[in-house]
Parts: C-alpha cells; sequence; structure tokens
C-alpha cells in the first residue's frame, strides 16, 4: 500500500510540474525585427567557381595589378610554352597554375592587353577584374592569399570576344 501511495504521489508531483511549467496563456509574439533579405545579385556573367560575389565600391589595387600583369604575360602567344608558364604560374594559385601547365600558349586568342584592368566586382577576398586584351575583355579573378592577391580563373565574357 505504500508503494501505491508513493507512485501515485509522484504521478501526481509529475503531472502538478508538467503542468505548473506549461503556460495556459501564452505571450505575444515579438515583432520580427531581422532585416529584410538582400536582394539577389543581378548583372553578373556565370563565374565559374559558382560564387557570386557581392558587388562593391572598394576597390583593391593590389588585385587589378595583379589582374593586369597576368594578362600581359597570358597574352603572348608567341613566347615558347616553357618560359610562357613559368611567367604566369608565380601569379596564379596552385590549382589553376597546375591547369596552366596544360596550356599551349600557341592556342592563346589573344597577343597583347589593350586597356588596364577595371573592377566588376569586389569582396575582401575575391575581386573580378576585367582587362581589355586584343582578342576581347578578359574577366580575371583574383583572391586574396595571405597578403598577396593571386589569379584563380580566367573567363573571356562570351558577349566581350571579337
Amino acid at each position: 500500500m505504500n508503494h501505491t501511495r508513493s507512485a501515485g504521489t509522484s504521478l501526481a508531483l509529475a503531472v502538478f510540474l508538467v503542468a505548473g511549467c506549461s503556460p495556459t496563456t501564452r505571450a505575444p509574439a515579438a515583432p520580427d525585427t531581422s532585416a529584410p533579405a538582400a536582394p539577389a545579385v543581378t548583372g553578373l556573367l556565370p563565374d565559374p567557381d559558382g560564387v557570386q560575389p557581392t558587388p562593391s565600391t572598394a576597390e583593391e589595387p593590389a588585385a587589378v595589378a595583379t589582374a593586369t600583369k597576368f594578362a600581359a604575360r597570358w597574352a603572348r602567344p608567341r613566347v615558347p610554352a616553357a618560359r610562357w608558364r613559368a611567367e604566369v604560374r608565380p601569379y596564379a594559385v596552385p590549382a589553376y597554375a597546375d591547369l596552366l601547365d596544360t596550356v599551349d600558349p600557341a592556342n592563346v586568342p589573344a597577343t597583347r592587353v589593350t586597356a588596364p584592368g577595371r573592377v566588376v566586382t569586389a569582396t575582401p577576398d575575391r575581386t573580378e577584374v576585367d582587362v581589355g586584351t586584343d582578342a576581347g575583355v578578359l574577366r580575371v579573378v583574383c583572391v586574396r592569399n595571405g597578403t598577396r592577391w593571386l589569379v584563380a580563373t580566367l573567363s573571356m565574357p562570351k558577349d566581350t570576344r571579337r
């Protein structure tokens, strides 16, 4: 009998605690004070790495310089392959440098840079720079690697090819 009373008391205590912890009326929901979602970035060309940076007014002169120097060394199809590779490699991230090792410079469509680099979009760690060449505009994507900017990829947007 003592055991039954103890079980009954435990059950009653459990019901009381659960009922006591559950409010019978709910407080009104707090107003949503979160910022509205940022609008989607539009007007940018497709990005080979699938990550679109947000447009920015902050320009990084070192990224523009890297993109322009890289483009000037890239746009030399008459340079012997070993020399061409050795001269573009220092400006590229390791994975892209390895890919450039498979390029035959004779297939590069441009022979010279015709316009200085112009920032298209920029974030603190990634900058897209358009560099004019005699074959069209090169889109050079630079990424921050510690204190340096290196080229991560290069493309020629279809609407800028000659």
